[in-house]
């Protein structure tokens, strides 16, 4: 499926965020603009970047262009985005993190869609993470709504996340995967961004969510460490293994889903066969190959992917009695008491 949408960010203050959302478009073949309320056009290093052109718009510009505006937002009423039809060349609609879509741009969409978010205790992802999950599903691939199950948390895979250039990077996929509904991940923090790293880092890599009160323990997971898994899967942007809507992402806790950094590494070069018995690719199935790649907008594309095969609570089940995990029991993993408990409002900022 080709894309000739246009990613619209509404608000957007931080120019990082804003510069990942434009590399967010180009990997799916799309344009992005700004409507700038923010000052982003005076950001010495994002024009810089984008080549001293910053590309601004206006609600009537977006208007004359598409037919179908969508408010990318958590709003009453927005529809799920996995089984959503978005029409051809769609303008997608994203707003600041704290504030949402401003008034006139909720006005403006002609639909309003949301990637249903897994935790009760933090409701948004960054926003270019959020950008690439739109553009995935609204501009990719057409899959099914997400699974309704009796007992969704026994279909929850382990999550491992390798690498990170950088802890904004991993802070973010680490925020996306709290986002998602995981309690636990595994870290192999291979450019020491994360576990032991200078003080400055770790001030700003544990700044990533926002209200949340819920924990996510994050456990060391080396290079090299044995485990023992039934399944392994890793997910790649290279041409590699079944496309990643179509893999089994639901196999429950002794399934071990790996998502690596690949700017540092290629996945498919790597041998995995320590971690489990069957290890097989599954791949993002991206339409472009040449992007500037970021780790959270890769990393957050493949959690939504598990999330929706995962699936969320039929209404009127009760959640079963919590008891130990049968990974725990038959893998003796690391020790609840190792790695770190990460509260969720320490992940705002990324």
């Amino acid at each position: 499926m080709s894309s000739c949408a246009s990613l619209v960010g509404d608000g957007i203050e931080n120019p990082g965020n804003a510069l990942a959302m434009v590399h967010a478009a180009e990997m799916y073949g799309a344009e992005c603009l700004f409507r700038d309320t923010k000052g982003l056009a005076e950001s010495e290093s994002l024009l810089q970047a984008l080549g001293e052109r910053f590309p601004c718009t206006a609600g009537e510009e977006i208007r004359v262009a598409h037919s179908r505006i969508i408010a990318f937002d958590n709003l009453p009423g927005a529809a799920e985005v996995y089984s959503f039809n978005p029409g051809t060349c769609p303008a997608i609609l994203v707003g600041n993190e704290r504030r949402g879509l401003s008034h006139g741009f909720r006005e403006l969409a002609t639909d309003v869609v949301q990637v249903p978010m897994v935790s009760r205790r933090i409701n948004c992802l960054n926003v270019a993470a959020a950008s690439a999950v739109a553009l995935h599903y609204l501009c990719r691939v057409r899959v099914g709504p997400m699974a309704r199950r009796g007992n969704p948390a026994s279909r929850r895979p382990e999550l491992l996340l390798v690498g990170g250039g950088g802890h904004v990077e991993l802070g973010s996929a680490i925020r996306s995967a709290a986002a998602f509904g995981w309690e636990r991940a595994f870290i192999d923090d291979r450019q020491q961004v994360w576990f032991g790293c200078d003080r400055v880092s770790t001030s700003e890599g544990r700044a990533a969510a926002r209200r949340g009160r819920n924990a996510i323990r994050l456990v060391p997971c080396p290079s090299g460490s044995t485990r023992g898994f039934q399944w392994v899967t890793v997910v790649t942007r290279s041409r590699s293994g079944r496309p990643l809507h179509k893999a089994n992402l639901a196999r429950g806790g002794r399934q071990l889903v790996v998502i690596s950094d690949e700017s540092m590494d290629d996945a498919t070069a790597e041998d995995w066969t320590g971690l489990g018995q069957d290890v097989q690719f599954a791949q993002l199935d991206l339409p472009v190959d040449d992007f500037t790649y970021h780790f959270r907008l890769t990393a957050t594309v493949a959690m939504a992917e598990v999330s929706r095969q995962v699936g969320r609570r039929l209404p009127g089940v009760r959640k079963p009695g919590r008891r130990a995990p049968v990974y725990d029991r038959a893998l003796e993993l690391t020790a609840e008491t190792s790695g770190e408990v990460l509260q969720l409002e320490d992940l705002l900022e990324y």
